[in-house]
């Protein structure tokens, strides 16, 4: 956990010195079944932290291009015989707002990596990711504050990467 926090951490960090905006969010992910050892099947579910870095906004449309690191703790909010995991993503990712409105499109593409943690039933893999989320603000606030905002994503990929992350968050 300290690792992801610290690659989070490191990317947002990062990100301030671009100077285009950054938004972190907080959000419950419930990922697609796959199969471990022994044909066992497998589910992650839990807490997803994450960033968007805004590497560029283009001047005339309303597009960002991102960096989008996130980390789902698959198992972290529940006890018993759930599989712990952990899903490490990074993610180029392009949003597009609606003009003149409160919500937007976006999409990605990146790598993904996915560990086991304590006696979990499968084996860590490395894979290629993609995402599309929709999202909107949660409310209309000045500009020079914190903006909150909600959002649906859904990610893609291999089956130990897929699943729905539900978010909140807020763009600095």
């Amino acid at each position: 956990m300290r690792r992801a926090l610290s690659i989070l951490a490191a990317s947002t960090l990062a990100a301030g010195a671009f100077g285009q905006g950054i938004s972190l969010k907080a959000g419950y992910f419930s990922g697609e079944s796959f199969t471990g050892f022994g044909g066992l099947s497998v589910r992650l579910e839990g807490l997803e932290l994450g960033a968007d870095l805004t590497l560029l906004k283009l001047p005339l449309v309303p597009v960002e291009l991102r960096l989008s690191p996130s980390v789902v703790f698959g198992g972290g909010l529940r006890h018993g015989s759930d599989d712990d995991g952990t899903i490490y993503r990074l993610m180029a990712t392009a949003r597009v707002s609606k003009p003149g409105g409160t919500g937007y499109l976006a999409g990605g593409l990146g790598f993904a990596r996915i560990e086991p943690r304590g006696g979990a039933r499968f084996e860590s893999k490395d894979g290629f990711v993609g995402q599309i989320a929709l999202g909107s603000a949660a409310a209309n606030v000045a500009p020079l504050v914190p903006q909150p905002f909600f959002e649906v994503a859904y990610s893609f990929g291999d089956a130990e990467f897929r699943g729905l992350t539900l978010s909140v968050g807020v763009r600095l």
